[in-house]
């Protein structure tokens, strides 16, 4: 039964603290629980992760065609939608791992195929191999962080708290809100431009970027939890 209090809802009440990224935790939350008060009464948690995934395939299909502002348009309601599927599951108190699964491989997945269609669609516009080494050199970045996230929720049972500990990096490439804002606004500037070599230099940057988090959330993982390791049975 969900309350019809709808204020205990209201932000930051149904926020991660610790594991939301910078532009997410400040941004898309404050938008997004919105839309879940009001979801939560009518779908499930699941049929929202479905809704995401129709926006986030949705980004792709317009960035493949070249309609490069409505696919950050896009890109954008597939983040907020991301948090949704979460706080429905929080005010319905239906949170369940089949539905973090789902929703974290809807993630990835849409991830993915947004990198394929922007090298894609670049690649039309600059160098096609250049376009291609960029976004898949991203790919291997995000690659690390996503799986060091995972590996270490599933370690320590608790969501790797980024914001807390890359004040930095979340700002840039530490969690994949920040990552499609970025490259969100490179499909805008290089659409307006009509110059694809601003996105392709920040496909590079971010690319260097993430490999750089990624070796940095090593050392970050040892420093603060090392001593906590968990002994192999």
């Amino acid at each position: 039964m969900i309350s019809n209090d709808s204020a205990q809802w209201l932000y930051p009440a149904l926020t991660k603290p610790a594991s939301d990224g910078t532009y997410c935790y400040h941004i898309q939350r404050r938008i997004s629980v919105w839309f879940s008060i009001w979801l939560a009464r009518h779908i499930s948690s699941n049929a929202a992760t479905g809704i995401d995934l129709i926006f986030g395939v949705s980004a792709a299909v317009l960035v493949l065609l070249d309609y490069w502002l409505w696919g950050a348009v896009m890109i954008q309601a597939f983040g907020i939608f991301s948090c949704v599927d979460g706080e429905i599951a929080r005010i319905q108190d239906r949170a369940s791992r089949i539905g973090d699964f789902l929703d974290t491989m809807t993630d990835r997945g849409t991830e993915l195929l947004l990198l394929l269609a922007i090298a894609i669609s670049l690649g039309t516009k600059v160098n096609a191999e250049s376009a291609f080494v960029a976004a898949f050199a991203l790919l291997g970045g995000v690659f690390l962080l996503t799986a060091s996230s995972e590996k270490f929720r599933s370690t320590y049972q608790m969501g790797y708290p980024k914001r807390r500990l890359e004040k930095l990096f979340n700002l840039f490439c530490g969690g994949s809100d920040s990552r499609l804002l970025l490259l969100s606004i490179g499909l805008v500037v290089s659409d307006l431009s009509g110059d694809g070599l601003f996105l392709l230099w920040l496909l590079w940057i971010l690319a260097a970027l993430s490999y750089l988090n990624f070796f940095v959330r090593i050392g970050l993982v040892y420093r603060h939890f090392g001593a906590n390791k968990p002994t192999e049975s």
